[in-house]
């Protein structure tokens, strides 16, 4: 189970170097790293491991932000769920609301009845809400996907149609609530995501999050759930 793991510890130094260099153009990279584990034993001997890394960075018209998601869950040496998920999204400001952008997704999840899915697309998006507690942001844009499927191995590119949503609202100084919302559609399959968090700060750069994420595929092979639903409890760290 831990070697999932490797990639975030991997990443975080270069990481946090990359935002030391770029502290002199007023351009640092931000962002925050996530872990939970749970274990139990006696009926049933269970563990659960998620962990994440996200950063940010923001230069003049151009904003990039990438990220490493992981989770597994185990019980009974029987693994229920294990996936990885890399992202990128990189925006190019045409005025103070809206944008353009480019962006990539993998994911490595054979439950889902895909072993692999791999997407690129281009789009445009605004920030339809900025104030001190709302945040609205949403894009849309058209792409590529490739898909392979966990029990047959067979493997299908397609055109899609993508869009997010993105919203934060800052019930406090100290907890904020978000939703985000990703739909990547195509004639063989139409992926679709809602991950809702409510994020509380214990200290400093510390907080607590609790996080609830639905994934959806509405064409998956026969013995396969097309929706998985996760809950995690995580500390957070923001650099």
């Amino acid at each position: 189970m831990l070697k999932r793991l490797f990639p975030v510890v991997f990443l975080l130094p270069l990481l946090l170097n990359a935002a030391e260099n770029t502290k002199s153009d007023g351009a640092a990279w931000k962002g925050e790293g996530t872990l939970g584990y749970t274990a139990t034993s006696g009926n049933t001997d269970s563990e659960n491991l998620n962990a994440s890394l996200g950063v940010s960075r923001q230069a003049n018209k151009w904003k990039h932000a990438a990220s490493i998601e992981s989770i597994r869950n185990e019980a009974d040496d029987e693994v229920s769920a294990d996936s990885l998920v890399l992202k990128e999204k990189s925006e190019y400001a045409l005025n103070e609301k809206s944008y353009v952008f480019g962006q990539l997704r993998y994911e490595d999840d054979e439950f889902s009845g895909y072993e692999r899915q791999t997407s690129i697309a281009f789009g445009a998006g605004s920030r339809f809400v900025e104030t001190e507690r709302h945040f609205l942001d949403l894009s849309a844009g058209l792409g590529f996907r490739s898909l392979k499927e966990s029990v047959t191995g067979d493997e299908t590119e397609e055109a899609i149609v993508t869009a997010n949503l993105n919203y934060e609202y800052k019930i406090s100084e100290t907890a904020t609530f978000s939703e985000a919302i990703l739909v990547e559609s195509g004639d063989e399959n139409t992926h679709s995501e809602s991950a809702t968090s409510l994020k509380a700060k214990i200290d400093g750069n510390l907080a607590t999050k609790i996080s609830y994420l639905v994934k959806h595929n509405s064409d998956v092979p026969g013995g396969t759930d097309k929706s998985d639903e996760i809950v995690t409890v995580s500390l957070v760290y923001a650099f």
